[in-house]
């Protein structure tokens, strides 16, 4: 399982949205992240750029949204280990 920590004080950062969205969506993340987090994806570009603070409330929603996609591809991965296995075995 992955855990995931936030200290107490600490917001996230343009730098940590951009990993964060990457890691979720790929290079175009904005306007997906926009949907999940249910704001304007202009919001979205200004928190990236710097030009907005990211409201406290981003933090909890991105580690859901982290957690549930790495959960999934856990899932994925012992799916596909499972196929391979079931594979050799039949050789």
């Amino acid at each position: 399982m992955v855990g995931f920590v936030r200290l107490e004080g600490r917001g996230v950062r343009p730098d940590l949205l951009a990993a964060a969205g990457e890691a979720l969506f790929g290079p175009e993340w904005r306007r997906p992240v926009a949907a999940a987090l249910g704001v304007d994806a202009r919001l979205v570009q200004r928190w990236a750029a710097g030009q907005r603070d990211i409201p406290d409330t981003v933090a909890p929603a991105l580690l859901a949204l982290l957690g549930r996609e790495a959960s999934a591809l856990e899932a994925q991965a012992l799916a596909l280990r499972r196929a391979a296995a079931a594979i050799e075995e039949a050789e």
